[in-house]
């Protein structure tokens, strides 16, 4: 199977800028408080209950294209033929089989087990050594995540390798390069029970699609980090689905080279950030290749986490890396975490995969939330008078959406969003898959973005004032604003990211953050939580502000935002002359040889808005040169290859 979308499912012109910017306003910001819209396969592709090669090859294309960036998979145990199925009941037990009934033959052709990603995807030179990696106990997992003690991840001992980039790379002792050979016939359908499945719709199936869609977006404009939820069940019996309740015999549990760690060290183990990694990075963030110790650029922001000092450096019992470090410094773009386990797999080897896969609940953090109608009343993190991050806990949080009318799914996202909390699709948009009805899921992934409004950052062309974003207290999203005109500015106050004030006086865009006051500065919200708490005191300065002087506030809708497009239509960035970092004079040959894969969106942006990076300073009616101020100094650079 190949990674394979639709070009419907490919972002192009102001969808993609939508997503670019958005991934660059968090770069900073450590991946645990950072909304990414989630989705079920099994609701997205399967709901049918048809498992076949060719449909959900493409479904899943589809949804790693469109933007879903935490897949939950369910994982069904096949002992009967010793391997991890996405289909729900056996297909390799001669009784059940008897039950059976071959369908059709599916078209599509399976390819070669993939070989290691290190060497086939990236050419990345390994040197290996060998290395016991002890894990410490009692490190917490961030503000309401579960603990990551010596009891869920236990010290094992892997063979270990260090990449090019200096980053660690373990496997298990005594696994195998290859996968288990699968057994019967693959691309053929078959009905079971109530499910039509093929023996190759697998894990398998679904590591190797990821890997590619890695590799395939693995450059500075596309790379973002993916999440996977394995939900880990039993396959059923095809006649009796669902009424075997029975637990498995040790010897019928996956061994050393069936466990999931397996399978995704075959196709992604350059891609994987592990929790060995993370206790390391924790112990010593001053380390070389840990997050302090690297260049500014990829430091995670650290007002979001503990740090406490030890033996003369910072350590911390509940951080986690930035976007920026991940994707940028390491190149590991992929983390992957247990759900839910079916009590008949409990006798499950975890510790097996203790290395590689985070324990359940540790990628995410369930909220209660109470709605009403098309409203949350209850469970939002945006609280009013409350807004410190030490009593503001948005560390995972991930809620599902209600099983409601199909036309609210989109509003349920959003206001999911605008509370914090990642929301998570479990169910098919349409009546159907993303394999067939793209747009409808589309649609939803836009819904849970939380910076620009929908059609914005709207292509302005040769216009050189229409460069700047401004909140729009009405719609509470980012939208394309005059820089010339005057407006108030946003001010963060201190570090704090969910306090803010407004500037003393309007001001255009270019000359606005000297009307700060002290103790703040002029920014923009990174997160979705960041961006909720800057409306609620902008909307509440403008109902203050008509209260005293009798106005309705109308005039006053747009804020300022840190946030632009100055030097390159289509480039937004933090700072206020920020260069473009995507432009060639800020990027090297190595960089620019990846820029441009074959993917559609990147090709559409770069001819649409990057191709011609033309300097607007002569068209600034204040361009204030002498200042050049980026966000924390940031700077960019390429995917590490």
């Amino acid at each position: 199977m190949s990674y394979s979308p639709d070009a419907r499912a490919i972002p192009r012109g102001v969808a993609f800028i939508s997503l670019l910017s958005h991934r660059d306003l968090s770069l900073h910001i450590p991946i645990n408080y950072v909304t990414v819209p989630g989705v079920s396969l099994t609701a997205a592709c399967f709901s049918n209950k048809q498992y076949e090669d060719a449909a959900a090859a493409r479904c899943l294309s589809n949804l790693l294209a469109i933007g879903f960036r935490r897949l939950e998979v369910d994982v069904y145990w096949d002992y009967t033929r010793r391997t991890w199925s996405l289909c729900p009941v056996q297909l390799g037990d001669a009784t059940a089989l008897a039950n059976t009934t071959v369908l059709v033959a599916s078209t599509t052709s399976r390819t070669g087990a993939a070989t290691l990603a290190s060497g086939q995807l990236t050419g990345r030179d390994i040197s290996s050594a060998t290395a016991a990696l002890p894990l410490s106990s009692n490190v917490s997992g961030g503000s309401g995540s579960p603990e990551i003690a010596s009891e869920s991840l236990p010290s094992i001992t892997a063979t270990s390798t260090l990449d090019a980039t200096g980053s660690l790379r373990s496997t298990p002792t005594g696994t195998p390069s290859g996968r288990p050979a699968v057994s019967g016939s693959p691309g053929v359908l078959i009905q079971a029970g109530q499910f039509a499945c093929t023996e190759t719709v697998n894990f398998e199936m679904v590591t190797t699609i990821l890997s590619m869609y890695l590799q395939n977006t693995e450059n500075n404009l596309n790379a973002t980090t993916r999440y996977i939820i394995l939900n880990l069940h039993r396959a059923s019996p095809a006649p009796t689905f669902n009424n075997s309740a029975e637990q498995l015999p040790s010897s019928a549990l996956p061994q050393a080279n069936n466990l999931l760690s397996s399978a995704l060290l075959v196709n992604n183990s350059v891609y994987l950030y592990t929790p060995t990694e993370l206790l390391a990075d924790r112990a010593n963030l001053n380390a070389a290749t840990s997050w302090l110790g690297v260049s500014r650029t990829f430091w995670p922001d650290t007002t979001y986490f503990r740090t406490v000092e030890a033996d003369g450096h910072n350590t911390s019992p509940d951080g986690w890396p930035s976007e920026g470090f991940v994707e940028l410094q390491r190149a590991e773009r992929l983390l992957v975490g247990f759900g839910s386990v079916d009590p008949r797999m409990d006798g499950y080897n975890f510790s097996g995969d203790a290395a590689y896969i985070f324990p359940a609940g540790y990628l995410e953090s369930p909220r209660n939330v109470v709605r009403s109608s098309n409203t949350i009343t209850g469970g939002c993190l945006v609280q009013t008078n409350v807004n410190t991050l030490g009593t503001v806990n948005s560390s995972w949080a991930t809620a599902e959406l209600d099983s409601v009318a199909q036309q609210n799914v989109n509003t349920q996202a959003t206001n999911l969003v605008n509370c914090g909390i990642s929301p998570m699709l479990n169910e098919s948009l349409g009546n159907a898959s993303a394999a067939d009805n793209i747009a409808a899921y589309q649609s939803w992934v836009t819904s849970a973005q939380w910076a620009w409004a929908s059609g914005e950052p709207r292509n302005v062309g040769n216009n050189t004032n229409l460069r700047c974003a401004g909140l729009n207290s009405t719609a509470g999203r980012f939208q394309v604003a005059d820089c010339t005109q005057s407006y108030y500015g946003a001010c963060r106050v201190a570090s704090e990211p969910y306090q803010w004030q407004m500037t003393n006086m309007k001001g255009r865009y270019q000359a606005v953050d000297d009307a700060c006051p002290s103790n703040t500065s002029f920014a923009v919200p990174r997160t979705a939580l960041e961006n909720s708490y800057l409306l609620a005191t902008w909307r509440n300065y403008l109902s203050t502000q008509s209260s005293q002087d009798g106005s309705t506030g109308s005039q006053d809708t747009l804020l300022w935002l840190n946030f632009n497009d100055l030097e390159s239509n289509g480039c937004w960035v933090i700072g206020q002359n920020t260069s473009c970092p995507y432009s060639p004079s800020q990027m090297s040959d190595g960089d620019r040889t990846i820029t441009v894969p074959t993917v559609a969106a990147v090709i559409v942006f770069v001819l649409a808005a990057l191709t011609v990076f033309v300097k607007c300073a002569s068209n600034r009616q204040t361009s204030r040169r002498r200042r050049r101020r980026g966000d924390d100094g940031w700077e960019y650079e390429g995917v590490p290859s």
